[in-house]
């Protein structure tokens, strides 16, 4: 599959600001399944633009923008094939993966799950799999999906006392049970496209990547639920949000700060 992204990232203050520092993680990654075809950054005001690979293997932009400012827009425009064939997985199991660290937290609610759902073998891929599958479907059960209703730093423990979340939270929660059950398990943010011929129009999306004996890393959306396939879009990876977040940054001055993204998936 061939899908078109733009994605709009606006930032507005409610007085000028004197400097922005921030960096950038909107260039659709470019293997495992996927192609990248195109990709086109653009930046209001204008600034230099830095490029480099971060530790995770992301592609990273990277800004500084001294002169006084009251509004901060980034437009990237993609064109991403999708669906793929890919190569077994060779190379070390990541067991830095295994590791916890706020909001990706484990505690008794974490490990009750990790139980219910401990695959029979962890070095059976066959046995981890199934034992995944169920997870994203008791997540996508159990949960209500409500905007708003969380932030990006909300703890793993405060989406399961609260019972509710948005995609962040449930890729989050898979990571922990994930991780609980001794399985490497990694964030991924970027995009899917809900299917037929209409564009999606909506936000960016986030997910999970499992790590399977044999064959590697394996995507599942808790949120629809569903094993991450042709309809999604991989931008970066990380431990979980803060090291795979779409912007990431710092600014001088005292005004608010108000964020609106807006998200086009559009099938070519």
């Amino acid at each position: 599959m061939r899908l078109q992204v733009t994605h709009v990232t606006s930032y507005r203050y409610s007085a000028p600001i004197s400097e922005t520092h921030m960096e950038v993680r909107l260039r659709p990654s470019d293997g495992m399944g996927q192609r990248l075809v195109s990709f086109q950054l653009e930046l209001f005001p204008e600034a230099p633009l830095r490029e480099y690979v971060d530790g995770f293997g992301n592609h990273v932009h990277h800004f500084d923008h001294l002169p006084e400012h009251d509004r901060v827009e980034l437009i990237s425009r993609s064109v991403v094939e999708t669906g793929r064939s890919r190569a077994a997985a060779d190379g070390d199991r990541p067991d830095d993966l295994l590791l916890f660290r706020p909001p990706v937290v484990d505690g008794p609610g974490v490990r009750r799950l990790a139980e219910r759902h401990r695959p029979r073998d962890l070095d059976s891929a066959a046995a981890v799999e199934t034992a995944l599958d169920r997870l994203t479907v008791a997540i996508s059960r159990d949960f209500e999906y409500r905007p708003l209703s969380t932030t990006v730093t909300t703890a793993v423990d405060e989406v399961l006392r609260l019972r509710t979340g948005v995609c962040q939270d449930f890729a989050h929660l898979f990571i922990a049970v994930a991780r609980a059950m001794g399985v490497p398990t990694r964030y991924v943010s970027g995009y899917v496209h809900s299917g037929g011929d209409l564009p999606t129009i909506g936000a960016s999306h986030a997910w999970a990547e499992a790590w399977l004996p044999g064959r590697g890393w394996i995507g599942y959306d808790a949120t629809h639920p569903i094993r991450a396939g042709e309809n999604h879009v991989r931008v970066a990876v990380g431990r979980d949000y803060r090291d795979a977040a779409p912007t990431r940054g710092v600014y001088v001055g005292a005004a608010r700060g108000q964020l609106d993204v807006r998200v086009e998936v559009q099938p070519l």
